[in-house]
Order: C-alpha cells, then sequence, then structure tokens
C-alpha cells in the first residue's frame, strides 16, 4: 500500500464535500513495497562504484540457510545465509572498468547494473561539505558541464544512532550529470573531478557529513576505550537531555491558520486561510511540506480551522533529532521575491501540542541563517501569535546580512515537541552514518570539519587523531588516506598580533597532517570570507585536496602542498624560518611579505620585517632586539601572503608551545 501520494497543485479531491489541494513532497524511498529476497545495502545498487585493487565485499540479508549466488564480470562466488538470514562474500580484487552487471541470485535474483570499477573516497564533515555545488562561487560555470558518467555520488541520509546501524536509509548511487551535482557536496564534487582527469578511472563518492556537527559525533565509542579524554567527553554528551530524544522520536500536532500581513499601523492585509480548501496565498503561491526531511509526520489540511470553519494546515507526527519538519510557503509560484516593505509583520493563529519557530526568506541568505524568530510554545486553544519583522534575528553563525523586506521569497514554520531541539549525542553520527558503510572497501576519506571544534580547538589535537585512528580500526585499513581541510580565514582581520582559537584549530589539524601516516593537509587561509562561514570559493579546496592524493596517494609527480614550517634557528636580533614543499620557490603573493609577528621572553608578539631567502624567511623587528619565536597567519581573517611559485600557501604556524586561549587549564 502508498503511504503516500505525490499531489501536484491543482489536483483536486473531494473530503467532506470540500475540493481542495496542496503540494505534497514525498520521496518514493519511503512507499512499502514486496521485500526482494535476498536483499542488498543500499550502498551496493544502481550505478555503484567499488575500489579497484582490493577484494570486493558484497553481502545482504536473506532467508536462514538460503544459497546465495553472487556474480560480476569473470568472478563468481557462492555462499549459504547464517541463522540470522545474514550472508556475505569476498570477490577477487579487479582493475579499473566497467560497466558490469552485479548478478545476486536466492529464491529471487537481484541485477545490479552500471557498475563501475575504480577510486572510491568519503567525504565526511559538517557544512562546508555539505555546502552544495550549486552554491559554490563557480557554479554558473561549472554546474551546466557537470556530467561525467564514470563520476558516481553516493549521499548518506542525515541519521541518528545510539547502536551500530547495518544499513542507511533509503539512498543510491547516481552518475554525476548536472542535475545530480547540483546538490551534492562542491568540494567533493571537485575533488572527485580532478582525480578523474588526472586519473581517468571512474571515481566513486559517498557524501556522509551534516551541518554544525562536532568531531565527537563523528567518532568510534572504541576511541572511548584507549582515550581517557575522550572517554570524559563522551561521558558529558550521554549525560545530556537529548539522549532519550534519540532513543525514541518524540510527538507533536501542531495547526496554522489565518495568516495575514500587518501594516505598521497594524492593518490586516490576508496572506492566506485555506478556507476555500487549497493549500495557494493570496499572490498565487502555496504552502508546502516535505515528507523526505521528516519521514515519520504527515501535513494535511484539516476541518475545521480557525473560528470552526474552513480548513487548518495540519503537520504532525514524531520526531527526532535527525528531522527537520518545516512547513513552507512560497510567496510566488515560480519562487520570485515579493515586495514586502509596507509590511511590518506578520499575524496568524496556532493550536495543538509541541513547539514551532518562524523564518523568513530571502534571496541574499544561502547559509541557512535565516531571519527567525524564537522557539515558540503551541497551547491546546487557538492562539493569535504576531511576529514583527524587526524583532527578527539571525543566529549569527552565518553571514550577518540586512533584513530585506522589500524582497522576501517566502517564510516557512519550523515544528518541534515539546522538549524543543535535542542535543546529538556522541557517537550518534558514527554509528548511523558511518558504520553502514564499514563493510565497503575505500581508498581514504576527506574531512572538512572544525568549525564547530573552534572554541576547543586544544582538544582536537586528541580528537582528531583519535577519530582518524577509530576509523581505520574500524574499516581494517591501517592505510587509510585521510586527508583534512584546514579551516580557512574567517572572523576578525587582526590590527595588532593576537591570540586566536581558528589558528589554534588550524594548529591542530597541521599537528594531526604531521604526527600520522597517510594523512594529509590542504591549505585554505587564501580562500574564505571574514564575514562567511560558509565561504564560496570551494573549487580551490576540492582542487587541494585532489592535489595531496594525487602527490602522496597515487604517487604523481606534482606539487601538492604550499610551504610548511620545518625549523627555525636565531642569528642576532633575526629568525631564520626554514621550510619544506617550497615547489619551485617560495614568493612573495601581491608584493611584500605579510602576516609574520615575532616576539622575545616576554611572549609579546609584534609585526615583523619578513623577506625571502632560498627556502627561508628571515624575521625581524626593531620592537625585538632578543626574539625567540615567530607566528605566522596567527589569527582569525590574518594577512598572509607567503605561497610557493606553484600558487599554494603557506600553512600558518607558530614556533612556541605557549599556552592557547583553548587549553583547559
Amino acid at each position: 500500500m502508498i503511504a503516500g501520494k505525490l499531489l501536484q497543485i491543482g489536483s483536486e479531491f473531494s473530503r467532506c464535500a470540500y475540493k481542495w489541494w496542496f503540494l505534497l513532497v514525498l520521496s518514493a524511498g519511503f512507499c512499502s513495497v514486496a521485500r526482494a529476497n535476498p536483499t542488498l545495502p543500499h550502498l551496493i545498487s544502481d550505478h555503484a562504484v567499488f575500489q579497484q585493487g582490493r577484494k570486493i565485499h558484497i553481502w545482504g540479508t536473506a532467508n536462514a540457510g538460503e544459497r546465495i549466488t553472487i556474480g560480476l564480470a569473470t568472478s563468481m562466488a557462492a555462499t549459504r545465509t547464517d541463522a540470522k538470514g545474514h550472508w556475505s562474500v569476498d570477490l577477487p580484487a579487479m582493475t579499473p572498468g566497467g560497466p558490469f552487471t552485479l548478478k545476486v541470485a536466492g529464491k529471487n535474483t537481484i541485477l545490479v547494473k552500471d557498475v563501475l570499477i575504480g577510486e572510491v573516497w568519503v567525504a565526511s564533515g559538517q557544512s562546508n561539505m555539505v555546502f552544495e555545488l550549486a552554491a559554490s562561487a563557480q557554479a554558473s560555470e561549472d554546474l551546466p558541464k557537470a556530467d561525467y558518467p564514470e563520476i558516481h555520488l553516493f549521499r548518506v541520509p542525515k541519521r541518528i544512532g545510539l547502536l551500530s546501524q547495518a544499513d542507511t536509509l533509503p539512498a543510491t548511487w547516481s552518475p554525476c550529470t548536472p542535475d545530480s551535482a547540483k546538490e551534492f557536496s562542491a568540494v567533493a564534487y571537485y575533488f572527485a573531478r580532478r582525480l578523474h582527469r588526472e586519473l581517468h578511472v571512474p571515481i566513486g563518492i559517498i557524501e556522509s557529513a551534516w551541518p554544525g556537527t562536532v568531531i565527537e559525533e563523528w567518532m568510534a565509542p572504541q576511541a572511548a576505550e584507549v582515550d581517557p579524554q575522550v572517554k570524559r567527553l563522551f561521558e558529558r554528551w550521554n549525560n545530556t537531555e537529548g539522549k532519550g530524544f534519540v532513543q525514541g522520536r518524540q510527538p507533536f500536532d501542531l495547526r496554522f491558520d489565518h495568516f495575514e500581513l500587518l501594516s505598521a499601523q497594524g492593518e490586516a492585509t490576508l496572506l492566506s486561510d485555506f478556507d476555500d480548501g487549497t493549500a495557494r496565498d493570496a499572490f498565487g503561491g502555496y504552502w508546502y511540506y516535505d515528507l523526505k526531511a521528516a519521514p515519520d509526520t504527515a501535513f494535511d489540511l484539516t476541518a475545521p480551522g480557525y473560528l470552526h470553519r474552513g480548513f487548518s494546515a495540519h503537520v504532525s507526527g514524531r520526531l527526532d533529532a535527525s528531522d527537520d519538519s518545516r512547513l513552507w510557503l512560497r510567496f510566488h509560484e515560480d519562487s520570485s521575491p515579493m515586495d514586502l516593505s509596507k509590511y511590518s509583520g506578520v499575524r496568524f493563529w496556532v493550536r495543538g501540542h509541541g513547539m514551532f519557530r518562524f523564518h523568513s526568506l530571502q534571496p541574499t541568505i544561502n547559509d541557512w541563517d535565516n531571519y527567525s524568530s524564537e522557539l515558540l510554545h503551541a497551547s491546546a486553544d487557538w492562539t493569535q501569535i504576531t511576529i514583527w519583522f524587526h524583532d527578527l534575528h539571525q543566529e549569527g553563525w552565518g553571514v550577518t546580512q540586512e533584513l530585506t523586506p522589500g524582497s522576501l521569497t517566502g517564510l516557512s514554520i519550523e515544528c518541534a515537541p515539546d522538549a524543543g531541539y535535542p542535543v546529538r549525542p556522541a557517537t550518534g553520527l558514527y554509528q548511523a552514518m558511518i558504520t553502514p558503510l564499514l563493510p565497503y572497501a575505500f581508498r581514504g576519506v576527506i574531512w572538512y570539519q572544525g568549525e564547530s571544534n573552534a572554541l576547543s580547538a586544544h582538544d582536537y589535537q586528541t580528537l582528531l587523531p583519535d577519530l582518524i585512528s577509530s576509523w581505520r580500526a574500524a574499516f581494517h585499513q591501517p592505510d587509510m588516506q585521510f586527508l583534512i581541510v584546514q579551516l580557512p580565514n574567517h572572523g576578525a582581520i587582526p590590527k595588532e598580533p593576537t591570540d586566536s582559537a581558528w589558528a589554534e584549530m588550524r594548529e591542530a589539524q597541521l599537528m594531526t597532517a604531521r604526527n600520522l601516516q597517510y594523512v594529509g593537509l590542504a591549505v585554505t587561509i587564501d580562500v574564505g570570507d571574514p564575514a562567511d562561514v560558509h565561504p564560496h570559493r570551494k573549487a580551490e579546496v576540492g582542487e587541494r585536496l585532489a592535489l595531496w592524493a594525487l602527490g602522496k596517494t597515487y604517487n604523481r609527480p606534482v606539487v601538492y602542498s604550499g610551504p610548511l614550517f620545518e625549523s627555525m634557528r636565531v642569528e642576532g636580533n633575526s629568525i631564520w624560518l626554514s621550510f619544506s614543499n617550497t615547489g619551485s620557490g617560495l614568493v612573495a603573493k601581491g608584493g611584500e611579505l605579510q602576516g609574520f609577528a615575532i616576539a622575545g621572553a616576554d611572549r609579546k608578539f609584534h609585526w615583523a620585517t619578513a623577506s625571502i631567502a632560498g627556502n627561508s624567511v628571515v624575521v625581524s623587528s626593531s620592537d625585538v632586539p632578543a626574539p625567540v619565536a615567530v607566528r605566522y597567519a596567527w589569527g582569525d581573517s590574518p594577512p598572509c601572503n607567503l605561497f610557493n611559485a606553484e600558487g599554494l600557501p603557506a600553512s600558518p604556524f607558530r614556533t612556541d608551545h605557549w599556552p592557547g586561549i583553548t587549553e583547559t587549564k
């Protein structure tokens, strides 16, 4: 039985003698269908890419004791399921190629088509890894050309688990086309594109990322068994109230009706009241709801509405910490902006149990930091809610923008249970979004995360190596490649040398790359945005990750890194700094070297004069006659311009080990 129907604008049906329609977005993945036997995990679906040069692991379920045969190209294998119905086989390693058809036969036969053999990478982290190609700086040029039949994309749906999950939520592989790539990770796309162009083999990218997450959510539970510091952090997370939210979905039931636009004098203009049984607004737009984002919920128009007449917009169901239940309104059907400058706010009526939050939507905001209200409670009786535009605010983690009532595309109402928004538990994303990948072979990981941990950057010196080690152990792959995006410039531009949590986070990422084998670093200190935590220049980030992979993972003769500090020596009132990865030579991009600061034993840093001498930089200051330490690009958005001739920037660094501002005492 179909769990829901796709109701297009203009379709009509009768209910309680009314004819009404609304737009409901429902993924076909949530329709109930006859279960095939045998079954495969979602990761093994049409267009899958398997890692070349390694055994190809195929697994699934069937009836207990059932005989399963598997064939791929010239390889064949057979097995029987165990008492719980699980089965798995290893096929021999293959060289790059395809497309092939994977055949899995038991009582029924499954054909997995367009299977390729090539290089497979996982892209993980937080919002800057999720940041979609369509929003990147070069999207207008690159997106129409994003047609690569041998690059295949897989997005792991968002999910939280307290226990290891055997499979992802419904998802499939897709060949890279402008349509499939537009909402895919921009960094991952540019990484895959460069590898494909250079290696001439199929590329598979598995995006498993979630905005706003901290590293503890991605760590394997085993990390706590070997590191007391990690154990303490996990215990702190597990004692939060959010754990109960993850263990069971929480109910809510909210009804909204009679939306009006208000002038400064309080005069009202009807926006939408649903009395005609439709989800249209007064300007030709419509309300809609995305069930894919909250699958255990429902949206309909329910009678009676406010004042016991017509209908109300009814959103209900159960939510967990991975759901996003949101009622959306487009003012115009084509999503074009509307001028609301003559209005000062919105008024509507609500009843039910749960909480909700009002968001205004404007084209200039594309980092999810919309102007929003506080989280508000519903009650059992119809209650009038008035939202004045001047009371709305941004959360502050995106780009600070002026509210533009003269150009709004719509609004949304975010729904939540009475408990509000939960705290996600430590290991929760690892359990649900990484463990389903464990049986799959892949070459490595690209990792873009750290913004949410910046204020605890000193802990990150332990957490990131522990995450890498725990993943390698779980995947049984001690040489798993792990390529880190070092945080870019963001925040205040320092007028004087200063301490910085973001600088300390970059140091933690650099230290991890130095101290662990098979770990790389893409330096991005030149492609960020002081005002935007989600910078749009993603092409350079993906390209630099790919350069490191080409140079170190695939042993291609390329310059894969910018200059990295190696050592220092004091000569009189100067400090000489030596670098590796200088390529064809050190250069000061755009003029004289900037961003160097020097200090004496008093630990007070002063801006320094710096010059290039071969593969070294000489640093001095008349304010520091007896220098002992140097820092470079140390700040949130520091001035800096040291590169190698190949155009790759030097990593920020410091020569001292003095306590930082994120180090706990």
